[in-house]
């Protein structure tokens, strides 16, 4: 299980009334202990943050049985939160063997082309105008499906063939800089650093889009946020994709989406279009090493 976390949390200040807005990517979630329960162990994660106006505030998921959402829990102390984070648990991604097995696609994104424009084609054969549409929501979620693999698949080809991109990544990213190896560990693996750098890529939730642009800018040299065309209506997308995978199609209220017309749908898969061909443009024009590193 992992922590998610989306969305913007507002605030108003208890005194002076105004309103203070949070983002998802200042909480930084650690295990705060737990205890023992009829059914098992109960575990406590927590994020605080220090604010300069509103002082410590902290969030909270506590996970029991193991593997399962409890409660969660807002503290903003004498403050009133007007808008709270979409937060909680979710299963992580299974993992592949073998990481240094996986071979990203020639070209991801002609990959990525491919499988929108097939979506784009079974959307207009069997979708419809309504917006509460399963094949419409289905249609939907695929969109930004594709976009991650586009997104890991790029970072993991161009770290794989450019040794100060590697080198980069393991000395700045967060999780790798400062991960900590036995020595046994590193005797059993081969290409030990590499490895590590491959597992940390494939390990990524490619649509934390903010955490995403961190590691393009570090490996890269490339912003990515900045390249979207409409980066409020692509992040809101990406929250959307969240209720459809989580909650089916639900919102956190319990309340039906009801925004997957086949005019959204479509007018999304352009949005994601353009976004990855920015982005593409970026990676094939960024400056390369003279010596590339092998594979």
């Amino acid at each position: 299980m992992e922590i998610y976390c989306y969305g913007t949390a507002r605030v108003r200040h208890a005194v002076t009334g105004e309103v203070y807005s949070i983002s998802a990517d200042e909480l930084d979630w650690q295990d705060a202990g737990g205890d023992e329960r009829p059914m098992g162990p109960a575990f406590h994660h927590k994020a605080m943050v220090e604010h300069p106006e509103l002082g410590l505030m902290s969030w909270g998921v506590w996970e029991y049985p193991e593997g399962a959402e409890n409660m969660t829990e807002s503290n903003v102390g004498q403050h009133i939160l007007v808008e709270d984070f979409d937060f909680g648990l979710q299963h992580e991604e299974p993992e592949p063997e073998n990481w240094l097995e996986y071979v990203p696609p020639n070209s991801a994104y002609r990959s990525f082309l491919t499988a929108s424009a097939e979506a784009i084609d079974l959307l207009n054969e069997r979708g419809t105008e309504e917006g509460s549409s399963n094949i419409n929501r289905m249609l939907f979620t695929q969109q930004i499906v594709i976009l991650e693999a586009y997104l890991c698949d790029t970072l993991i080809a161009e770290v794989g063939s450019d040794q100060q991109a590697e080198d980069r990544l393991i000395a700045e990213a967060e999780g790798l800089s400062d991960a900590k190896f036995t020595l046994e560990a590193i005797k059993a693996t081969p290409d030990f650093a590499k490895a590590k750098a491959r597992e940390y890529l494939r390990d990524m939730l490619y649509h934390n889009l903010p955490k995403v642009d961190v590691l393009y800018r570090i490996a890269l040299g490339i912003r990515i946020l900045p390249l979207a065309a409409d980066k409020d209506s692509l992040m809101r997308a990406i929250l959307l994709r969240h209720d459809c995978v989580h909650r089916n199609g639900y919102d956190k209220q319990g309340n039906k989406l009801n925004d997957f017309t086949r005019a959204y749908v479509t007018a999304t898969a352009l949005l994601i279009r353009q976004f990855v061909q920015a982005i593409e443009t970026e990676v094939i024009t960024r400056p390369k090493p003279a010596i590339q590193s092998k594979k």
